[in-house]
């Protein structure tokens, strides 16, 4: 079974399973989550062994993992094989490695990191910055970029994130999650829309009077 995006969140993980959900933020970063996991599905179903891991150093040494990728529908296939490669290769501890050994792979950045971090450990505080990350903390009232932040916006806007978390009293992961799942209109349902519109029409009113006051509009919790 391919991985689940919108139910992607497990702290109880096997080591095969954290080599997949790695590989698959990986496929996911910058394309369609869901056609993401999808496509990593077939790349590991045409391959023999046990290990998602095993299976890439497989393909790497017939020398066939790139076509493979392009094959089984990986978007920017040239690029993440090399990713794919260097992870297989590294020995790397996914479950207790820290974000930084993470970024050390080519390829992964710190939201390809956080997001593997926080939807496979409990407790874990940070923020994946995808679009639609983006979006909602433009909602509440953020000034974010149109692109990928740099180093030192990133880490703003992670504050960001979590002071939101904190004020709310919600984990990082499920508050990641469900604006994921929203934002994304995998999830619709009344309950999930009325909780990102509380949230977000909250901020913008905290966000709105620290403005009208000329202060910072990140938000800091007691």
């Amino acid at each position: 079974m391919p991985v689940d995006p919108t139910k992607v969140t497990n702290y109880d993980l096997d080591t095969h399973g954290l080599e997949e959900v790695i590989l698959f933020w990986v496929c996911a970063a910058g394309k369609n989550g869901v056609s993401a996991a999808r496509a990593l599905d077939r790349l590991l179903c045409s391959v023999a062994g046990d290990s998602p891991f095993g299976k890439i150093r497989a393909l790497v040494r017939s020398g066939s993992l790139p076509e493979a990728m392009r094959a089984a529908g990986i978007g920017c296939w040239r690029n993440k094989s090399r990713t794919f490669t260097a992870l297989a290769a590294s020995g790397i501890d996914l479950r207790n490695c820290s974000l930084k050994q993470l970024e050390a792979i080519p390829g992964i950045g710190p939201k390809t990191s956080r997001c593997f971090a926080m939807h496979s450990r409990a407790g874990f505080r940070c923020a994946g910055l995808d679009v639609h990350m983006l979006r909602f903390l433009g909602d509440c009232g953020f000034d974010v970029p149109k692109s990928s932040p740099s180093k030192n916006k990133y880490a703003e806007l992670e504050r960001a994130f979590l002071s939101i978390c904190d004020l709310f009293s919600v984990q990082p992961s499920d508050l990641d999650l469900t604006v994921w799942n929203v934002y994304s209109l995998r999830d619709q349902s009344d309950a999930s829309v009325a909780k990102i519109d509380n949230i977000a029409r909250r901020m913008r009113s905290l966000n709105s009077g620290k403005a009208a006051k000329g202060q910072s509009s990140l938000v800091h919790v007691p």
